[in-house]
């Protein structure tokens, strides 16, 4: 369900440029004494600037370990040029077989920064993983699984995922901790589960030991609807594989009465379903949020939902975020009491009194930008998920996703700055307001590295030909363009093979592999992997509103990961390097409520 943290983070954006800190001779040997008791491949907790100094000013003994740390920190904070060349010193300062093979665990962790999953793996499988100390082993074995994920996500080639689940099990053999034996034997079942039933049924056939077939058939019997059918399986499952982990996990179920609610609208009661306590892993660092920030929610906690459902604005983004809503929880098994308030016939205050007093434990909702200002001012106590950027203050424990332009343009210029380009061009209608915003940000956000980024405007699709000939092309190396698709395809045609171009959700009109689509052949375009990849979820989901266009769709997965989101917060929070895959992107926990949801990036051109 979860990975590393990817290095299109919009925290990244925030790093490019980390000011040069000048340690004193005390602090220097704070840091150095810091890294004395830690493990190379531990928990970061300094600075980059610190395990600087710590490494220069560390032992010949500690030396090899500093550089490692210092490494990891660097490709953390982006600084991916010379974490690179540390890698390099890191082989050639390597004495032992061993400390080959932890630089190359980092390279590989370089190398997922870099989105260059294939050749990470590669680098993993030639690592004589048996002989690495414990940590640098568990390490190994989450990097690997992580790697391994993401692959089957790109290539859906069950072989990658069967891999990640190995890796996993793999790892359950070392934890100790019960609670964290929980959680790996969790995210193993998550990792089979993605796969359909027929690639569950030879594996099954293929495994060769009963510790990977429990494990199977423990994925294969929660996938089960009915829960009696579930806990009589489970049961059986027990008595087959007494020893097995997955035995730490069953217990007894307890019925649990469910009741309606009742609304100005449309309620839902979901049937129940398992679920299990989180645990924090022991190597992993708590991502740098305010405690107030956080909120506990569980499966079965009252939800209430705010949205448009009658008026103009249903269509659009009302119906598309309760659908996204219900298929959450309807793929989670989920029970929690939903109730939906229309916000186009309820005062917004009146809500916000109701939901106070009345037990619900998380809003969702609104999306129109003045409903979510209105709700904030009623001074809401409830911790809420709304999905749009708030303006003004804020409740600490507010989250929101940011679907706007600003966000697309930053997330665009971090994309071309990890991808290692320098010089970008920026391409964008005159005209245009979400345009305008786009560039504004993708601007502000690479003058942390070229604060001269030139911007060619054009009018309209009669004026780009004239507009390209009067834009500095020969000294770019990349491009990005925010323009619809009609007019990416016309500016693509003027722009030279040798400038790399970029496209985001403007340019893509939701429909995999369309005639516009082969005509940018060659293009980067970064979208919300939902649109980007067919599913039978988004083939239900068109079935329902077969008119929905790409803006729609993306309402749709924001809300669906909204519920996801809520479930998972205290996750994310425990490990800052961890990311939830959700439809809109790999969600992680950003500044000040922001709801960090990295796109999915692919070359266009090639069938998905």
């Amino acid at each position: 369900m979860k990975a590393k943290r990817s290095t299109l983070n919009l925290c990244l954006c925030s790093l490019f440029a980390a000011a040069t800190i000048t340690l004193s001779a005390c602090a220097s040997s704070e840091a150095t004494q810091k890294i004395s008791s830690t493990n190379a491949f531990g928990p970061l907790n300094l600075t980059t600037e610190e395990y600087q100094q710590a490494f220069d000013d560390a032992s010949s003994d500690t030396s090899f370990k500093a550089q490692v740390l210092l490494t990891r920190s660097q490709i953390v904070s982006g600084d991916l040029d010379k974490a690179a060349s540390n890698i390099n010193d890191l082989y050639a300062n390597a004495q032992t077989d061993v400390q080959k093979d932890q630089a190359s665990l980092v390279k590989a962790m370089l190398l997922v920064k870099q989105n260059q999953f294939k050749e990470a793996s590669a680098l993993l499988n030639q690592v004589n993983y048996q002989a690495l100390p414990k940590q640098s082993l568990s390490y190994y074995l989450i990097l690997n699984s992580n790697v391994n994920a993401k692959l089957y996500r790109q290539t859906k080639d069950p072989k990658y995922q069967l891999n990640a689940f190995k890796n996993k099990v793999t790892l359950l053999k070392i934890v100790e901790k019960k609670a964290d034996r929980a959680t790996v034997i969790n995210q193993s079942n998550d990792l089979l589960k993605a796969l359909s039933d027929k690639d569950l049924a030879q594996a099954m056939k293929s495994a060769q030991s009963d510790y990977d077939k429990g494990f199977i058939e423990y994925a294969i019997i929660t996938r089960s609807q009915s829960s009696e059918l579930q806990q009589q399986a489970l049961a059986d499952f027990s008595k087959k594989y007494p020893n097995h982990p997955v035995s730490e996990l069953i217990a007894p179920t307890q019925a649990q009465d469910t009741a309606t609610e009742t609304a100005d609208n449309t309620v839902v009661d979901n049937e129940a379903a398992n679920s299990s306590d989180d645990a924090t892993p022991d190597n992993v660092a708590p991502a740098n949020v305010p405690a107030n920030a956080l909120f506990k929610f569980s499966d079965g906690d009252r939800i209430a939902v705010l949205l448009p459902l009658s008026g103009r604005f249903a269509p659009i983004v009302g119906e598309p975020a309760k659908l996204g809503i219900l298929a959450a929880l309807k793929d989670r098994n989920s029970n929690s009491k939903v109730v939906f308030y229309d916000t186009n016939k309820n005062n917004i205050s009146e809500i916000v009194a109701k939901v106070q007093n009345d037990g619900t434990k998380l809003v969702i909702g609104p999306i129109l930008k003045p409903e979510v200002n209105a709700l904030n001012a009623t001074g809401l106590k409830v911790p809420s998920i709304v999905l749009n950027q708030p303006e003004g203050s804020k409740p600490a424990n507010q989250w929101y996703f940011d679907l706007g332009p600003n966000y697309e343009g930053a997330i665009a210029a971090s994309k071309i700055y990890a991808d290692g380009y320098k010089k970008p061009v920026v391409i964008a209608q005159n005209s245009d307001t979400s345009s305008q915003r786009s560039v504004h940000s993708f601007k502000t956000t690479f003058s942390k590295v070229n604060a001269n980024v030139p911007v060619c405007y054009y009018s309209d699709a009669t004026t780009i030909k004239t507009s390209m000939s009067n834009c500095p092309l020969s000294e770019a190396d990349s491009a990005y363009v925010n323009a619809s698709v009609v007019d990416a395809v016309a500016i693509k045609a003027a722009i030279p093979s040798t400038v790399h171009v970029y496209l985001t959700d403007k340019s893509y009109i939701g429909v995999n592999n369309s005639s516009q689509e082969l005509a940018l052949k060659g293009s980067t375009l970064g979208d919300m992997p939902w649109l980007l990849t067919d599913s039978p979820l988004k083939d239900s989901f068109m079935q329902s509103l077969p008119k929905a266009n790409n803006q729609v769709q993306r309402v749709f997965a924001a809300a669906y990961d909204s519920v996801n989101f809520a479930l998972e917060i205290e996750k994310l929070a425990a490990n800052k390097e961890d990311v939830l895959h959700g439809l809109s992107g790999d969600i992680s926990l950003g500044q000040n409520g922001l709801i960090e949801s990295t796109p999915m990036w692919v070359d266009l051109g090639k069938i998905r």
